[in-house]
């Protein structure tokens, strides 16, 4: 294993050391694959079959009551013609849909690691419950559905101001992480770059700028899905996580090659925040 502990003395777990080892993973590749799919269907069960709502009223959250139906035209009411849902949770099951899709394209043409099964099973497991989370939010009186909010306007373009501020930081987020990782794997498979640490394009902004824009997408489905307050929570969640155990554990991996990028690349998460 490679040493442990960074110039930070943090001392990443052992299984954080095994999913930074390069080479293929069939299992493990099949099973996030396979496990990021279904959780389309399972979300979409959740919306549609009633479950989700009669949980929530096991533990005591009540569903909202829609003031009256949003218009079905545009993308999103043929998206809810055509699954059953409203305009709304139409909505809901394309941030869903957005994360999974990411998320498998990663895998299968980004990541070059070793996802042993269970690291597999977990990751997507995290991604899964956050999602339900999101999901059963949006069905409980949490829920942003302008539908339900007789004080908005009845659209999804003119509704709740978490919907003007969710949408474009889930879009830019999951732009940001994506494209940012396109751009370090098409230096990493430059023969001449082998051992090199990525510092330009989006990682020139932030060493860890994926993360960031991973945050910033789960920030906006989850405002999206419940408002400011779950949002905040959210945000401020995957933000500790990161800056307290990602980013160190990363810094560790890295640390022989990583005072040149530190001093090129002063942000660790954020441009010109963190």
């Amino acid at each position: 294993m490679a040493s442990s502990t960074s110039k930070s003395n943090y001392d990443p777990p052992k299984w954080f050391w095994d999913s930074r080892k390069k080479g293929p993973s069939a299992a493990g590749t099949i099973l996030f694959v396979a496990l990021r799919a279904i959780d389309l269907p399972f979300q979409y069960w959740l919306l549609s079959s009633g479950a989700g709502s009669r949980f929530l009223n096991t533990i005591g959250l009540s569903s909202p009551t829609a003031s009256a139906p949003l218009p079905t035209t545009g993308v999103l009411g043929q998206l809810s013609s055509a699954t059953g849902l409203s305009p709304y949770h139409a909505l809901i099951m394309v941030l869903a849909t957005g994360s999974a899709a990411k998320q498998i394209y990663w895998k299968l043409e980004i990541c070059d690691t070793v996802m042993p099964p269970g690291f597999s099973v977990g990751v997507a497991a995290y991604n899964t419950i956050l999602n339900s989370l999101n999901t059963l939010f949006s069905l409980s009186s949490l829920s942003q559905d302008p539908s339900a909010l007789p004080s908005q306007p009845l659209s999804l373009s003119f509704g709740p101001p978490t919907l003007a501020v969710g949408i474009p930081l889930y879009a830019v987020g999951l732009f940001w992480e994506w494209y940012s990782e396109i751009q370090r794997k098409a230096f990493k498979i430059d023969p001449k770059n082998k051992g090199k640490p990525y510092s330009d394009g989006l990682f020139g902004l932030a060493r860890n700028v994926n993360y960031g824009g991973y945050t910033l997408w789960r920030t906006g489905y989850s405002l999206i899905s419940a408002g400011w307050a779950w949002g905040a929570v959210q945000g401020a969640f995957l933000a500790g996580d990161f800056t307290q155990r990602g980013i160190p554990s990363l810094d560790a991996y890295c640390e022989k090659r990583w005072d040149e990028v530190r001093r090129k690349v002063p942000y660790k998460l954020i441009p010109y925040i963190y």
